[in-house]
Order: structure tokens, then C-alpha cells, then sequence
């Protein structure tokens, strides 16, 4: 009796709270206009709001519930497709952890709007019209250890905007940032204002430049930030590996796909940088040639990505080794290779020291040639590949020479297949099959044909001999002809 009281106490309880809750979620001011969204049907709420609710943000109603003087529950706002164009309202006090503000034509903040939001992680600005930003844009409210800061913010994302410099103190209320997002506006150069800018977060950890026009890293940017662990560089024209590169501290992942790369060697390789871990080279329209020792500098590496670059036709045997003095070379221990969509015909098994180590790998869709120096790619590296990515191994294909094109790794595997080695001139003896068969035909045509042409000239049948000969007898024969024998005496 006791246990079913206590049970009916429990249900009554739930239901109670779940009718609070929805209680709760009805008066929410921003619910009724925008999209609400609950984990485990529980506030706070999440909010996303496609329409145009300028006004409606800059209610104190819509933030502060007038009976408890409290701030309503919402954890998240998204806003898009707003006409603010002037951000120059103060958002009242909130417990909003995630606000982003984007494709609103937003191209100035002012008075600074986000000084309340004491909570807020992640502020995004990404889409807009930004095309100058000061320290007060991101103003916080007064402590006594630091200047006004925006103390929970980590994230700051501005990309797609129209940002050409940052001024020198923008980030001295936001010094705690760990990411910052610049990528797609058009910087071109990164000017000193802009070093000083980024070099005043000592906490960040990850920056993303890409497609921001620059050609270059300035000297030194990679020395103050020694918590950086991912730089993105992609989609600049950049054609030589930035020095400064080896200041970084822990720099672990690096991005420098779509960038303008012709030869990667030795001279404009990587410098030392024995903490990158990743490194992607992908999408490189002009890269043609990754030679020997040029990726040397990269001791940690444990994952490349050589990918999509539709010009790439060789990486030399010891392009990640590094050589010593005594001739002997030492190679980072690879776990993950993408060598998918390239040119690349040939891979030497000097490439990686340990090719059973990999734990992911893809070396579909290329031009692979089918001969010998290739066989350990059949006998040696199938099974591992099998191992680890069957669908992708049993994809892999012979791309030349022309009688093999088409054919399966995988089938030549299982049939224990040994392809033939190429001729030292290039000559391709299995392309002449055609040739030899019209020279015999021709032979067996001629040899019959010229025993006749002599036989008939021997015998004279044909008066055209006797005009090619000069014989004394031939000279006589063309004044006397013979009596015939039903002549008359």
C-alpha cells in the first residue's frame, strides 16, 4: 500500500512539472514569433528565428520575465535574414550561451551591444556587411582584474564579411578567445594592425585565414600565440611554404588546400615542425611534383592528405624522410594516408617506413601503371589496404599500360598476378601484334606473287618483258619474226 501511494505521488509530481514546464515554454516571448527547440522537452530553449524580429529583441519584456524580475530561460539564438544594418542596441541581461547574428546586412556595431551576455561562449557575425570593427564592439561589463571583458567568450566567428584590417586593440575585451574565424574576407595582406591584433590572444588555439587573398604569413604572427593547434590557410595564393611557419609552438593540424603550389621541394619545403600532425594538400590546381625531403621538417606527422589535385604526377620516395649524413633516413609514423583523385601513376614502398601501421587509407582514383616497379602494390600493400578499407580496395584500378586500364587491384591480387616490366625505351611490344601480322600476310602475299613475275619472265609470256631486254638476240628478234608454218614455197 505504501510502495502504491508513493508511486501515485511520483506521477502526480511529473505530471505537475511537465504541465510547469509547458507552462514555462508558452511564455516565452521569443517561442510565439520564433522556432523553439527543448532537450528532453526541458528549458532553456533554443531559438531560431528566420523572420525579421528586430523590434521584438530590443523589448526588455522579451528577455526579463516582469513577474520574478528574471531572465527567461533561453541557452541559444540564431537570427537570420534580419534588417539590422546598425547594431546598435544593447541586448538586455540573458543567460545566452550561443548567439549568432547572420545574413542580417549587419555592417556596424556600436555601444556595445553584448556587454550583458556575461555567459555567452560562441558569438557568430558570419554573412554580413562588416567592414569595421572596434574594441567597443565587443565591450563587456566592469571587473577588477580585467578591462570590461566579455569574460565567457571563447568563439568569434567573422567570416564572409568585408573586413580589409583589424584594429590594433579589437580583441582587448575578448583576450580569452580559443577560436577566431576571419576566413573569407578580403585582407589581401595581413597588415601590422592586424598582427598586433591577433598576437594579443595568448589562449588561441585555433585560426582560420582562408580565402582571404594573402599570399603569405607576416613574420614572427606564429610566436605569440603558443596555444595555437589549427591554422587554416586555404584557398590563398600562396605558392611557397610561409618560414615563419616553424615558430609555431604546438601547432598540430594545418589546412592548405586550394592554394597556389607548383613544386613543393627541399628549398621551399617545411621548415621543422615537429608538432604538426595533420596536414592537408588537397585541391591544388598547379601542384605538380612533391620532391624528395620537401615534407622532411614534419617529424610528428601522423596524417597527410594529398588529395583532388588533377596535375599531381609524382611524389618522390623520400619526400617525408629525413636524411642523414651517413646516407640512412628516418620517416614519421604515418597512421593515416589520403592519396585519393591525383595523377599519380607510381608509389615507391619507401614512401612510408611502416605501411601496416595505417589505420585509414585511400589511394583510389588514380592512373596507376600495372608493371613491375608496381607489383608490391598488389602483392604487398592489398592486403593491408583490404584490411583496412575493403570497399575502397576492391575499387582500386590499373590506369595503364593500355591492355591493363581497367583491370582490379583486388582481381590481380587473388589471381597471384605478376605484371610484366616496361621495355627501358618505352617500346611497348603488345601494341605490335597488328604490325606483325600485316608484315606475314604481306610476306605470303609477295613470295608467291615474285616467283610468278620470274617464272613468266622466263617463259616470255608477256611481250611487255622483251621491251626491258637488251640482249642481242632480244635486238635481233625485233626486225625477224618467225615464218609461220602454213606458208606456202
Amino acid at each position: 500500500m505504501y510502495r502504491f501511494c508513493l508511486l501515485i505521488l511520483l506521477c502526480l509530481c511529473a505530471a505537475f512539472t511537465k504541465c510547469d514546464n509547458d507552462n514555462n515554454k508558452q511564455k516565452l516571448p521569443l517561442c510565439g514569433t520564433c522556432t523553439c527547440v527543448f532537450d528532453n522537452d526541458q528549458l532553456p530553449a533554443k531559438v531560431n528565428c528566420k523572420d525579421d524580429v528586430t523590434r521584438l529583441l530590443q523589448a526588455e519584456s522579451t528577455w526579463i520575465n516582469p513577474l520574478n524580475n528574471q531572465s527567461y530561460e533561453y541557452s541559444e539564438l540564431t537570427l537570420t535574414n534580419q534588417e539590422i544594418m546598425f547594431l546598435n542596441f544593447t541586448f538586455p541581461t540573458s543567460k545566452l550561451t550561443y548567439l549568432s547574428i547572420t545574413n542580417s546586412e549587419v555592417y556596424r556595431i556600436v555601444n556595445s551591444p553584448f556587454k550583458n551576455l556575461e555567459n555567452m561562449v560562441t558569438l557568430i557575425l558570419s554573412n554580413n556587411g562588416l567592414d569595421l570593427l572596434m574594441p567597443d564592439s565587443f565591450k563587456g561589463l566592469y571587473m577588477e582584474e580585467r578591462y570590461m571583458p566579455l569574460r565567457s567568450l571563447k568563439e568569434l566567428r567573422l567570416d564572409h564579411n568585408n573586413l580589409h584590417t583589424l584594429n590594433m586593440n579589437l580583441f582587448e575585451h575578448t583576450t580569452d578567445l580559443e577560436i577566431l574565424d576571419l576566413s573569407y574576407n578580403p585582407l589581401k595582406v595581413i597588415d601590422k594592425h592586424t598582427t598586433i591584433a591577433i598576437d594579443s590572444l595568448p589562449f588561441l588555439k585555433e585560426l582560420y585565414l582562408g580565402y582571404t587573398q594573402i599570399k603569405t604569413l607576416p613574420d614572427q604572427i606564429m610566436h605569440t600565440p603558443i596555444q595555437l593547434s589549427i591554422l587554416d590557410l586555404s584557398g590563398n595564393p600562396i605558392e611557397e611554404i610561409p618560414e615563419t611557419l616553424g615558430e609555431s609552438h604546438n601547432l598540430t593540424t594545418l589546412y592548405l588546400n586550394d592554394t597556389g603550389f607548383i613544386n613543393i621541394t627541399k628549398n621551399s619545403g617545411f621548415p621543422e615542425m615537429p608538432s604538426l600532425k595533420n596536414l592537408y594538400l588537397c585541391n591544388l590546381r598547379n601542384l605538380e611534383r612533391i620532391e624528395s625531403e620537401s615534407l622532411s621538417g614534419l617529424s610528428g606527422l601522423q596524417e597527410l592528405h594529398i588529395c583532388n589535385n588533377i596535375k599531381l604526377t609524382h611524389i618522390d620516395d623520400f619526400a617525408i624522410a629525413k636524411i642523414n649524413e651517413h646516407g640512412g633516413a628516418t620517416w614519421p609514423m604515418i597512421k593515416k594516408l589520403n592519396l585519393f583523385d591525383n595523377k599519380l601513376g607510381y608509389i615507391d614502398s619507401d614512401f612510408l617506413s611502416r605501411w601496416d601501421l595505417l589505420t585509414y587509407l585511400n589511394i583510389n582514383d588514380n592512373p596507376w601503371t600495372c608493371e613491375c616497379e608496381n607489383q608490391w602494390l598488389i602483392e604487398d600493400l592489398m592486403p593491408t589496404y583490404k584490411k583496412i578499407n575493403p570497399e575502397n580496395a576492391n575499387s582500386v584500378k590499373c590506369g595503364a599500360p593500355i591492355e591493363m586500364n581497367g583491370e582490379h587491384f583486388i582481381d590481380l591480387y587473388e589471381r597471384q598476378y605478376k605484371m610484366r616490366c616496361l621495355d627501358i625505351y618505352g617500346a611497348k611490344p603488345e601494341q605490335d601484334a597488328f604490325m606483325l601480322v600485316g608484315v606475314l600476310i604481306g610476306v605470303l602475299i609477295a613470295l608467291p606473287a615474285i616467283l610468278f613475275i620470274i617464272f613468266a619472265y622466263q617463259r616470255r609470256w608477256f611481250g611487255l618483258f622483251n621491251m626491258c631486254d637488251n640482249s642481242p638476240a632480244a635486238y635481233t628478234r625485233r626486225f625477224y619474226s618467225s615464218t609461220p608454218r602454213d606458208e606456202d614455197f
